[in-house]
């Protein structure tokens, strides 16, 4: 409805920019105008209600990494806000997850397609490909891709408020009235739709902040049962390089489908929408800044078995209509989605006693080789070979081997 309601506005022209009253704070003005308040804070989870829903099922029920899609979107949302400095979405490639979800798509496959998504993105920006491509959408298409997206995403927003939910022990939860077996998510929707409405409408409020708490209160007590297997905590990350056959895979199945939809909304639509929004301050969003932002993200959620992002109109208009004003709002949130991915990883954290650029070199190349290549031994074997000629090249600027070693009781397991 959200975005729906800004394609309609937009239709009948450029939509006029709201001027920020409020004075910049002292951090404010140290971070070049991004603003880090309650209001922002609302806007930036004002997108959220298409983000959690296809994280959730693709983590449920295709298995990806939890943390690795977190750390992705939490990376995506904090680069964009500090480089556009205006709220910029990241959501997951809609068509590509529709499509995941549906096949039971393994995230090697996914993932490989970010690759592959990445790779394109990057062609058609280094080229200038993108140039004569957005000659073919003019005025009248673009609205016309903004409003479809909006009315696919109310439409998205319908089927997940009366199906099923997502989560384990969830299934089936109704509530009984008047005689009728009503879907327990459409009436926490109908009941929180006023409070939508004022939020939209009142956006130097922060709604978010009460509603994103009063939905989950909502749902835990129409179904607590999903909260009995809830682990929290990090899992291990688990990139890969995937194979050629992957790869062609991914690009059949995944890339094709999804790249019109990402060249018309992600980048034609999202730029119009952004400059008819925050005018002359979205001086930094263009076709190519677009594309390079995308691919960038793309590549990292590649080699991190994350899920593949974009960027889209109508989560800008999400983030706008709910207050946010600044990239203030997507780095708040990207700064929680980074914490959400990482908390309780610890041991990775053993890296704090390494000194000197020496040292660093070896621990950087041990990990890396490892984690790319997928084998710890090749990345052992990397290590102690630099480790060895670091030694040879360079004596006396590293710590003895012997006064390295750890005691036998305190290795690692």
């Amino acid at each position: 409805m959200i975005s729906a309601s800004q394609t309609l506005i937009g239709l009948a022209g450029k939509i006029p920019l709201r001027r920020l009253n409020s004075p910049l704070s002292p951090l404010s003005r140290l971070t070049g105008g991004l603003r880090f308040d309650a209001q922002e804070m609302s806007g930036g989870l004002g997108d959220i209600g298409v983000m959690v829903p296809i994280v959730a099922t693709l983590v449920i029920t295709n298995g990806f990494n939890a943390t690795s899609v977190l750390l992705v979107f939490g990376i995506t949302y904090l680069g964009s806000g500090l480089f556009f400095r205006i709220p910029i979405p990241v959501q997951p490639l809609k068509a590509m997850a529709a499509i995941a979800i549906a096949q039971g798509l393994s995230p090697d496959v996914v993932s490989a397609a970010a690759l592959v998504m990445a790779a394109v993105l990057l062609f058609l920006a280094g080229t200038g490909l993108i140039r004569p491509i957005a000659t073919l959408f003019s005025r009248p298409v673009v609205r016309g891709i903004q409003l479809a997206v909006g009315l696919l995403l109310v439409q998205s927003g319908m089927r997940l408020a009366t199906s099923d939910p997502i989560v384990r022990g969830g299934d089936g939860v109704a509530i009984h009235f008047a005689g009728i077996d009503l879907p327990a998510g459409l009436v926490i929707a109908v009941i929180l739709l006023p409070l939508i409405l004022l939020g939209t409408s009142r956006t130097r409020l922060p709604f978010m902040i009460v509603l994103l708490p009063l939905a989950l209160l909502a749902g835990v007590l129409v179904s607590p049962a999903p909260l009995a297997g809830l682990k929290l905590g990090p899992t291990t990350l688990s990139p890969n390089l995937p194979s050629p056959r992957t790869l062609f895979t991914a690009f059949v199945v995944l890339v094709l489908p999804q790249l019109p939809l990402t060249l018309g909304n992600a980048v034609i639509a999202s730029t119009d929408t952004a400059r008819g929004y925050f005018g002359e301050r979205a001086w930094r969003v263009n076709h190519r800044s677009m594309l390079l932002s995308k691919g960038m993200a793309n590549t990292m959620a590649g080699l991190l078995g994350g899920m593949p992002v974009c960027h889209g109109s109508g989560g800008l208009t999400a983030h706008y209509r709910f207050g946010a004003r600044t990239g203030g709002a997507t780095v708040m949130l990207g700064s929680l989605l980074i914490v959400l991915a990482l908390v309780g990883i610890e041991h990775s954290l053993l890296v704090r006693d390494v000194r000197g650029w020496f040292e660093l070199a070896i621990v950087v190349v041990t990990a890396g080789v490892g984690v790319l290549l997928g084998n710890l031994a090749i990345g052992f074997a990397a290590g102690i070979a630099l480790d060895i000629a670091l030694r040879r090249l360079r004596p006396g600027h590293l710590p003895s081997a012997r006064a390295k070693q750890l005691p036998v009781d305190a290795a690692p397991a």
